[in-house]
């Protein structure tokens, strides 16, 4: 493989639009990779939420509020698809325990086996995710 076939190439309109663009883009992708996954791991957790959306955070994976509405970081994204679906179970988790008790823990656990890998690659590489385009 050539490097050049290896190379992510943006058509000349969006590019002008620089580094927006390319966020733009990243935020659509994640709404399509991300919101239907919440949907069928909240099926399989039986737990139900008033709405998911994807945000503009720094520093934050995901957050369910009082009000059982979820949001999820776009940059998750970039992620792997082993730790994107962490960060939903661990925020649908919530709406069943609001805390980060030994209960809590076992619903993530018993929804994503590999919690803990998960958990340490986001130490590993989070940063990466949080840094611009």
């Amino acid at each position: 493989m050539t490097s050049k076939e290896r190379q992510f190439r943006i058509p000349p309109r969006i590019a002008a639009g620089g580094i927006k663009a390319l966020s733009d883009w990243m935020i659509v992708r994640a709404e399509q990779k991300i919101l239907p996954r919440v949907k069928r791991h909240a099926s399989n957790l039986g737990v139900t939420y008033r709405d998911a959306e994807i945000s503009e955070t720094r520093y934050r994976w995901g957050s369910c509020t009082g009000k059982n509405s979820l949001r999820f970081n776009w940059r998750l994204i970039k992620a792997p698809v082993a730790v994107i679906d962490y960060v939903i179970i661990h925020e649908l988790a919530h709406l069943i325990e609001p805390n980060h008790t030994p209960r809590f823990w076992n619903i993530v656990r018993s929804q994503h086996p590999m919690t803990e890998t998960a958990k340490d690659w986001l130490k590993e590489h989070g940063a990466l995710l949080e840094q611009r385009l």
